[in-house]
C-alpha cells in the first residue's frame, strides 16, 4: 500500500506524462468507509495495471479523499484509524490537492473515474459524469442514475469495503497480506456496529468476507477492541464545534442537507451555540430546511433520534415531517420529543424506533417527497 501511495503522490505532479488518469473517488462524507475504500480499490486498479504493463507511464491510479485537506481533521475515526496502520497523511490525496474538472477538460490525457462507497453525483462534479467507468456501492440505487453502460457493483451489503475486499481477493489474492486484510477489517466491523444483532446491518457476504480477512491476518479474537477503539475515535468531539459536527457527516439531497452526528441530535442540541449553528449554516447554504440525524453507539446498544430544522414554517417542512411519519418502507417509530419555535426557525425533535433504519434507508424517503414537490 505505501509503494502505491506514493507512486500516486509523485504521478500527481506529473500527470501530464500519463496516458490515462485513473481517478477513485470516495464520497463527500469521507467516513471510515469512504476513506478506506478509496485506498483499497484504487491499490486494486494499481495491481490490475501493474499485471497488464511494464510501462509504468501508461495510466496513474489515484485515490481521493473527498473532502478538503483543511477538514480533514474533523475525521476523527479517519484519522485514528489511518494513524493505526501507519498511513502517513503526506502520502493521501485531499480534494482540493487537484481540480477534476480541469483534468476532465483536458483532452490530452484521457480520465477514467471509479466512484467508491455512492453513486450519486454532487452537483459540482456532474461534469465527472461522462469519465465514470465503474461504480462500487452499497446503498440501494437512485433511479434517476441509472449509469447505462458503466461497470456496476451495487449490491445492499453492511459496508462497501465488505465489496472492495471481494474484489481484491479474488483479484489479487495474493496481495491480501495480513496488514490489508486488517485494514479491511475496520470499516466492515463500523458499518456492521460489530455485527450486532440488534442494528441488524451485516449480511451474509459480510460475514462471509471477514471471515475471510480473518483467517489472512490471524486475528478474529480482537473484533471488539478494534470496534470500539474505532467508536471512541468517532465519537471525541472533545476538539470539535458546532460548525465542525455540521461539516463532519454531510450530505445533499436535491438541494436539502442531512447531516449526520456521532452523538445524538438531542445532545448535539445542547451545545453551546449549536441552533445559531445550523442556523447560519442552512441560510449560508441558501435552504429552508435541514434534516438532522444523531446515533447513539453505548456497549453495543443503538440509538437514533432524527429532526427536522426549518427556518420558517412552510409546506416543504409538513411534507417531509408527514412523509418520515407516514413512512412505511421502512417504518421509523418515530415519537415526538421536542419542538422548538422561535422566531427565525422551527425544530421538531423525534425519537427513532425503528433503530435498523439508518440515513442510508431515510434518504429515499425524502427524495421521493422532493420529486413530488418538484412535480407539482
Amino acid at each position: 500500500m505505501e509503494t502505491f501511495l506514493t507512486a500516486s503522490k509523485t504521478a500527481l505532479t506529473k500527470l501530464s506524462a500519463y496516458y490515462t488518469i485513473r481517478i477513485v473517488l470516495g464520497n463527500q462524507t469521507c467516513d471510515l468507509d469512504s476513506a478506506v475504500c478509496a485506498l483499497a480499490q484504487g491499490f486494486c486498479e494499481y495491481l490490475n495495471e501493474t499485471k497488464k504493463s511494464q510501462n509504468e507511464e501508461n495510466v496513474a491510479v489515484i485515490p481521493i479523499l473527498n473532502v478538503a485537506k483543511k477538514e480533514f481533521r474533523i475525521k476523527t475515526e479517519v484519522i485514528y484509524y489511518f494513524r493505526k496502520h501507519g498511513i502517513s497523511e503526506e502520502l493521501l490525496t485531499f480534494r482540493d490537492q487537484i481540480d477534476l474538472n480541469i483534468l476532465t477538460e483536458n483532452r490530452e490525457n484521457k480520465v477514467e473515474v471509479v466512484l467508491v462507497d455512492h453513486h450519486v453525483l454532487a452537483n459540482e462534479d456532474r461534469t465527472l459524469v461522462n469519465s465514470v467507468v465503474e461504480i462500487i456501492d452499497h446503498r440501494p440505487q437512485d433511479a434517476s442514475w441509472p449509469w447505462h453502460g458503466k461497470t456496476i457493483h451495487l449490491e445492499a451489503v453492511g459496508s462497501c469495503a465488505t465489496l472492495v475486499a471481494r474484489n481484491l481477493l479474488i483479484k489479487h489474492p495474493e496481495a491480501v497480506d495480513a496488514w490489508l486484510a486488517n485494514f479491511l477489517r475496520g470499516p466492515i466491523l463500523l458499518d456492521t456496529c460489530n455485527f450486532s444483532e440488534e442494528a441488524n446491518r451485516a449480511t451474509a457476504l459480510d460475514r462471509e468476507i471477514m471471515e475471510t480477512l480473518e483467517r489472512i491476518s490471524s486475528l478474529g479474537s480482537d473484533r471488539d477492541q478494534v470496534y470500539q477503539g474505532i467508536l471512541a475515535a468517532k465519537t471525541d468531539i472533545s476538539e470539535l464545534t458546532p460548525d465542525d459536527l455540521i461539516l463532519r457527516d454531510l450530505k445533499f439531497e436535491s438541494g436539502v442537507p442531512f447531516i449526520g452526528f456521532p452523538i445524538l441530535v438531542k445532545d448535539f442540541l445542547t451545545l453551546e451555540g449549536a441552533l445559531r449553528a445550523v442556523e447560519k449554516f442552512t441560510e449560508s447554504k441558501k435552504c429552508t430546511l435541514a434534516v438532522l440525524m444523531g446515533l447513539s453507539l453505548k456497549n453495543d446498544h443503538v440509538t437514533r433520534d432524527i429532526a427536522v430544522f426549518s427556518l420558517l414554517t412552510n409546506g416543504l417542512e409538513n411534507k417531509i415531517i408527514n412523509a418520515l411519519l407516514g413512512s412505511t418502507q421502512p417504518q421509523l417509530e418515530l415519537t415526538l420529543e421536542k419542538r422548538i419555535k422561535e422566531e427565525k426557525y422551527n425544530v421538531f425533535l423525534y425519537k427513532q424506533g425503528n433503530i435498523r433504519a439508518s440515513r442510508k434507508q431515510i434518504l429515499p424517503i425524502i427524495r421521493e417527497t422532493l420529486s413530488k414537490e418538484r412535480a407539482c
